[in-house]
């Protein structure tokens, strides 16, 4: 995830960086055969099932989208999210003086090249040497327990990417590629079921690199087992799409649920869409 945060003012501050495990049980049924699922869903109807080759107008015919897999960034695609709402929880309990400005815990925090976030998002310090080195930085009155819920509850789920994620369970084979932290993690897996739709989570934190490092695309690659044009990359993150189409890899800048619709529908039909016999 490449995180992005807002102050007080509602003013965009700055961007920030926070965005594989074992096998995930997927508690979804089956949806049987592709084209029965294509007829109930009309989401899907706008795109065609690598199983459909026949168009549905005489002469017409419908060629599959060479995409085979879709990996999709977690914080602020499928789960918009605020850090700046740490930095001000966390200010009353800073007894260090410099440190009781939410901007400037922001800062140390979550500035992109030096925040204290970073060894944490790439796998570097367990949770509570995590917290112990925040403790000590910003002189925090606080307990690991209390310090838990103000660090994880800052996110929610936006239903319209969900839906679309639910729309392309079936059709393609889908994945989630995320800077993220094991707190946050655990706390979105128990709290949003969405993210266990996807079949396959490559995660900063466990795989020790963060995007856009060219490394942990490379493990997505290796998951996929297809040719990286293939597969297809949606993030918020302009420089996080530009490493993975440096790669060979499809991407989408992602903007709004609705954009991301119209650009899948583009995507998914790249491939040659109705073509003349």
């Amino acid at each position: 995830m490449y995180w992005t945060d807002h102050g007080p003012d509602g003013k965009k501050l700055e961007d920030e960086s926070p965005d594989s495990t074992q096998g995930v049980h997927d508690p979804s049924p089956h949806p049987g055969p592709r084209s029965l699922f294509y007829e109930k869903n009309s989401f899907l109807s706008a795109f065609p099932s690598p199983e459909r080759e026949e168009g549905g107008g005489e002469g017409e015919e419908v060629k599959s989208s060479p995409i085979e897999v879709i990996f999709f960034d977690l914080g602020n695609v499928i789960l918009p999210f605020n850090h700046y709402q740490i930095a001000e929880k966390l200010s009353p309990f800073a007894q260090k003086k410099d440190f009781q400005d939410p901007r400037k815990i922001f800062s140390y925090i979550f500035d992109f090249k030096e925040g204290a976030i970073n060894p944490f998002d790439a796998g570097k310090l367990s949770p509570r040497e995590f917290f112990q080195s925040l403790k000590e930085s910003l002189q925090l009155s606080i307990s690991f327990e209390a310090f838990v819920p103000i660090w994880n509850e800052i996110f929610i789920e936006n239903p319209e990417v969900s839906e679309i994620i639910r729309s392309l369970k079936g059709m393609r084979r889908l994945g989630l590629l995320s800077n993220t932290d094991p707190l946050h993690f655990n706390y979105i897996v128990s709290t949003f079921p969405i993210v266990s739709i996807l079949e396959k989570w490559v995660l900063s934190y466990e795989v020790g690199f963060k995007k856009p490092d060219a490394r942990i695309f490379q493990r997505a690659m290796e998951w996929a087992s297809v040719e990286p044009e293939k597969i297809l990359f949606i993030d918020d993150t302009k420089d996080h799409v530009e490493a993975a189409l440096f790669l060979g890899m499809q991407g989408i800048h992602f903007i709004s649920a609705h954009q991301l619709r119209e650009e899948l529908h583009i995507k998914l039909n790249s491939a040659g869409g109705i073509s003349e016999r």
